[in-house]
């Protein structure tokens, strides 16, 4: 089985948590000033191996709807601002722990100073009395805030060294129920019940079978959005507003979920990742295993 970049299910979140707040026909369309945030956040710094907690941090920041350059800056800053008060809570709680985290304490204090830093230049900005101090001050707050991002992902490399990895599945079955996201990438026969859901697929193989009663959007990656070679030649089927059963099954393919009730029943081989609050249970690892629970996030879902 070819195994699937996990930056691909990296961008499916994004779509799914773009398709929910997207009107029909808007995935793929965006005005010019969309279009001139490019580069305005950080140049993907991710790898093939993204933990389903930079998953979630990376849709986080990426979600922004402002149209226009100097709201998507401001933005990006309260995001990052928000990033740095949930990583300081990461660090008390490993600390708790009983971790060594000082290393990665000072990385995080690196990047608040530069979100700080960015603040204070884009407030200047925005009390400057000419044309020519608001763009100096706009472009030294946009360097900024460039940086901090950039300092992510070693970040996130240091946190998900604490983290469990992947759900391993090899000709097997998992049965899953709870709240939050959860990712799924192999060949599978998979069985869902959601409440108040919505997901994404890329099908790799062109043999993906989705039953169920519900419209759906077709869509790509937006704009800004880095899009993978493997990605760009597949489409990607977003359903939103899902109550009820789905069942989908295909040789190659990769689907990301978002509900505030997910029940799952999957069969086959690949990969699973379960972000929020739950439990599982699956023939190749014993129900009375810690594993059982579902990773408890560390960036949640606005």
């Amino acid at each position: 089985m070819k195994r699937m970049p996990l930056i691909v299910l990296l961008l499916l979140i994004l779509l799914v948590v773009i398709s929910g707040v997207s009107k029909p026909g808007d995935m793929q369309q965006y005005s010019d000033g969309r279009q001139e945030h490019e580069g305005l956040l950080l140049p993907p710094p991710f790898d093939m191996r993204e933990s389903p907690e930079e998953k979630r941090m990376f849709f986080f920041m990426y979600s922004s709807a402002s149209e226009d350059r100097r709201s998507f800056l401001e933005d990006n800053i309260e995001k990052s601002e928000t990033v740095v008060e949930r990583l300081n809570n990461v660090i008390r709680r490993l600390k708790e722990e009983g971790n060594d985290v000082r290393e990665l304490e000072q990385m995080v204090y690196d990047y608040d100073v530069l979100v700080s830093e960015a603040r204070k230049y884009f407030e200047m900005a925005e009390n400057s009395s000419s044309d020519s101090g608001r763009q100096k001050y706009l472009e030294l707050s946009r360097e900024r805030i460039i940086d901090a991002n950039s300092r992510l992902k070693p970040i996130m490399d240091g946190i998900k060294t604490y983290l469990p990895g992947p759900i391993q599945m090899s000709n097997n079955t998992l049965v899953a129920q709870g709240s939050g996201i959860a990712i799924l990438s192999g060949s599978f026969d998979i069985s869902l019940s959601l409440s108040e859901g919505k997901f994404s697929v890329v099908d790799f193989a062109d043999d993906v079978v989705i039953g169920n009663e519900y419209e759906y959007e077709r869509g790509s990656v937006p704009h800004r959005v880095p899009v993978s070679d493997m990605l760009s030649h597949h489409d990607i089927i977003s359903y939103v507003d899902v109550n009820g059963n789905v069942s989908m099954s295909g040789s190659s393919f990769s689907v990301a979920i978002m509900a505030d009730r997910i029940e799952i029943v999957a069969k086959g081989t690949g990969e699973v990742e379960l972000v929020g609050k739950g439990t599982y249970n699956s023939d190749r690892v014993p129900s009375q295993d810690a594993q059982n629970v579902w990773i408890a996030p560390i960036f949640e879902v606005e």
